[in-house]
């Protein structure tokens, strides 16, 4: 059984919680994976069962230490034509990309400040991408040569972008083969290199049938057919559902990183609209982020500052149990326009949904996949509060139908969103593509 290189921009993550699920659902299964990542991760804020993890990962050294630069040097000594090669790929790949950028025309009101939108658009800009796609050969060259020492026999790059590019140009240099799995903002912020990276994969993984549609249509030489889709997935008994007692409080909640995106200025614009109706609510987000101090400030704005409480990040513990207390969770994403950011499916939709509230969602990436409007949840057009508050109001006024959303949102998560049933099919991906990877014995 040889070895996958599972490759981060950085690992592990607080919040990406489905990139740590994955990597400890597939070690339990008995799967050699050599954990990867081309940034530093904080060990301090971390999920506990994260943190084991960290000494098991090899973290890229800086592009100018001398590991990197004497792996280059020994390269371009050796064959520097296929050096300089490598180079000419970035380019040509670059050149590649969707004919229309998703959002790219679109200007929509902002709340961002002028730093956010700085570092935006540097995120976003076609040639900034090049540079540092550019950058990434030495790495490219410097993981080639770990990868040969450690019997790496395939690369599976999480996110679409750098660590993306860096499997696409060890496949260049060295001919091992590579997979990835792309999610949100790195499919629809940039498209640059994406056909040239989707058609150059063995295969394709993305977390929501609309992500795959998507590369799809920019694929070549028939690799549209090698896009698959695998859902996310919830630790379904961790997030169990209780039965709760109403109270006369109507506690709303949502969770995720305090982003504009994330639409929580337009949550606020509701929670006081339900207030301004006599309903006595109560918003609790978990989270944290760059637009925490203009939530704040929103907040006594409308005259709710006492009516929000802002938890900060939370553990998976505290999270459930605060779940557990909401009457529904909401979250209005965004799609950010030509800044790019949006949501797909966002996992606290579904971890709500399981631990048995009703939910809230917009018309964004594939969370109708998730919400069957009217069935297991609401659905509701972004950036409209009239029809959010609708929602919620419903909700509230409605305990029989409340219970009843509740009830069906739990079943559709034990029939899509059921972790243990997705890793098992991504495993038998793996063991499609990858079949020296297959474990001997199954765990």
């Amino acid at each position: 059984m040889s070895r996958i290189a599972y490759l981060f921009p950085a690992f592990p993550v607080l919040h990406q919680t489905f990139t740590l699920g994955e990597v400890l659902g597939l070690k339990r299964r008995g799967y050699d994976l050599r954990l990867v990542s081309l940034k530093g991760s904080d060990s301090d804020l971390q999920q506990d069962e994260a943190r084991p993890l960290i000494d098991e990962t090899a973290y890229c050294p800086r592009l100018l230490s001398s590991d990197v630069l004497s792996a280059f040097g020994r390269a371009f000594v050796k064959r520097p034509g296929a050096v300089l090669g490598l180079f000419g790929k970035v380019f040509a790949a670059w050149r590649t990309r969707a004919t229309e950028e998703p959002g790219a025309d679109v200007k929509v009101p902002t709340t961002l400040t002028f730093s956010e939108k700085m570092l935006a658009i540097y995120h976003s800009n076609a040639y900034v991408y090049l540079a540092k796609s550019l950058a990434l050969v030495p790495y490219a060259i410097y993981l080639s040569e770990l990868f040969e020492r450690e019997g790496i026999s395939h690369v599976h790059a999480h996110w679409a972008t750098y660590p993306t590019t860096v499997a696409y140009l060890v496949k260049q240099w060295s001919g091992r083969p590579y997979s990835f799995t792309a999610h949100a903002y790195d499919i629809y912020m940039i498209s640059r290199m994406l056909p040239a990276k989707v058609s150059g994969a063995s295969f394709v993984v993305t977390c929501a049938d609309t992500n795959r549609r998507y590369l799809a249509a920019l694929s070549e030489n028939g690799s549209a057919s090698r896009i698959h889709v695998n859902y996310h997935g919830t630790d379904l008994s961790r997030f169990a559902p209780i039965e709760r007692r109403r109270t006369e409080k109507f506690r709303v909640m949502s969770c995720g990183w305090l982003k504009e995106y994330k639409g929580f200025h337009y949550l606020l614009d509701a929670v006081a609209a339900l207030a301004s109706k006599g309903i006595d609510v109560h918003l609790d987000l978990a989270g944290d982020g760059p637009q925490r101090p203009y939530l704040v400030a929103k907040a006594a704005q409308l005259g709710i500052a006492d009516r929000l409480t802002l938890h900060g990040y939370l553990g998976h513990d505290k999270l459930i149990e605060l779940y557990r207390q909401s009457d529904v969770f909401a979250l209005p994403s965004i799609v950010m326009g030509r800044y790019g950011r949006q949501d797909v499916i966002p996992n606290v939709l579904a971890e709500a949904m399981a631990v048995g509230i009703p939910v809230v969602g917009t018309n964004v990436g594939g969370v109708a996949e998730l919400i069957d409007s009217g069935e297991n949840g609401f659905v509701v057009p972004e950036r409209n509060v009239e029809a959010l508050v609708e929602a919620l109001e419903t909700i509230w006024k409605d305990p029989a139908r409340a219970a009843e959303l509740a009830k069906a949102g739990r079943a559709k998560v034990e029939r899509i969103w059921d972790r243990d049933v997705n890793l098992g099919e991504l495993a038998g991906l793996l063991d499609e593509y990858v079949p020296d990877a297959r474990p001997d014995v199954a765990a």
